[in-house]
């Protein structure tokens, strides 16, 4: 995650595969109205019970767990509440100093836009490198064309090191 490069000088290049300033807003916007403002207003109990009910089939609660196991928090309330901190505000952003090309796939199904709003407020070395369905290489992390998207990836790391 680019949030480690404001952090983290000694990396000399990264790839944003793709750019995300927000990770919560794929989260959040699969849940009712009534669990959002739980979540807001801090009402773990209520939020937890709701996600009692769901998810409906052994798939869905076994996506869950894997989208959760990064953040090392069992709990569906504090799982949330991990994932709403994963976030770059225009401070952090600005502390990115390592060259970084930015993958923006047409079709971004999790994050649309992001890599837009990344690339655009990041203050040094930086490339957009945009996809689409009609070479191939469109949806989240272009998956019908590794080949494309690695090989632009590393035509980018062969120029920022010469």
């Amino acid at each position: 995650m680019p949030r480690a490069l404001a952090f983290e000088y000694r990396v000399a290049a990264a790839v944003a595969d793709p750019g995300v300033v927000d990770v919560s807003t794929s989260w959040v916007k699969h849940l009712p109205k009534e669990m959002v403002t739980m979540l807001a207003q801090g009402d773990r109990t209520a939020f937890d019970q709701w996600m009692q009910l769901g998810p409906s089939t052994p798939q869905e609660a076994q996506e869950f767990a894997w989208r959760g196991k990064p953040y090392g928090v069992p709990d569906p309330f504090d799982l949330f509440v991990a994932v709403g901190t994963s976030t770059l505000d225009s401070e952090v952003i600005g502390k990115i100093t390592t060259p970084l090309p930015v993958t923006d796939p047409e079709g971004e199904q999790f994050w649309p836009g992001q890599s837009k709003r990344l690339y655009e407020a990041l203050p040094g070395t930086k490339q957009l490198l945009s996809f689409t369905a009609a070479g191939g290489a469109d949806r989240h992390c272009e998956p019908m064309a590794r080949s494309l998207v690695e090989q632009r990836m590393f035509d980018w790391l062969d120029e920022a090191f010469g």
